[in-house]
């Protein structure tokens, strides 16, 4: 039997970095975000209407204009520091002056399944926690992109022979 590459959620990583959209942070600058049940990102196209009364057919055409990229996250709510949410979720509800108030962070999502690298900084516009009486609390958190966020190949790990 083949060995099948698809994979879970559990393998994607979710690492985060507070700062401003004109700074990337260097690679030992992310923290990992710990004990998410969900990660989504989308790409969604803005499009405007060229329709015209030369259009063939009276068919509607379309055009794109802009992109806009986002992303979501929930979780379970931790407050043991390895699991680097409670600074993440402050800055979300009240951003520093050092992000010039508003709530920016750079994301990157390590997804082994796909090989890629999805990095960005993302304006995280909203936040939600839950706190039930009689079940675990969780929290989300969605945002949209505040730049260019890239997709590349994940790096082969080349190994030394001794």
């Amino acid at each position: 039997m083949a060995k099948s590459n698809a994979g879970t959620g559990r393998k994607i990583a979710v690492y985060y970095k507070i700062g401003n959209p004109d700074t990337r942070p260097s690679e030992g600058d992310y923290k990992r975000l710990g004990m998410i049940r969900g990660k989504s990102r989308g790409v969604n196209w803005n499009t405007i209407d060229v329709t015209a009364d030369t259009s063939e057919d009276g068919t509607t055409e379309s055009m794109v204009t802009t992109k806009e990229k986002t992303v979501s996250f929930d979780g379970v709510s931790r407050g043991d520091d390895i699991q680097n949410q409670g600074i993440l979720l402050d800055h979300i509800e009240s951003p520093s002056q050092d992000t010039d108030g508003q709530p920016y962070v750079w994301i990157k999502i390590v997804n082994p399944i796909i090989n890629r690298i999805i990095e960005g900084c993302y304006l995280l516009s909203s936040l939600t926690e839950e706190y039930p009486y009689d079940d675990v609390c969780t929290w989300s958190i969605e945002g949209t992109s505040a730049g260019n966020v890239t997709r590349t190949v994940i790096p082969e790990v080349v190994s030394r022979k001794a």
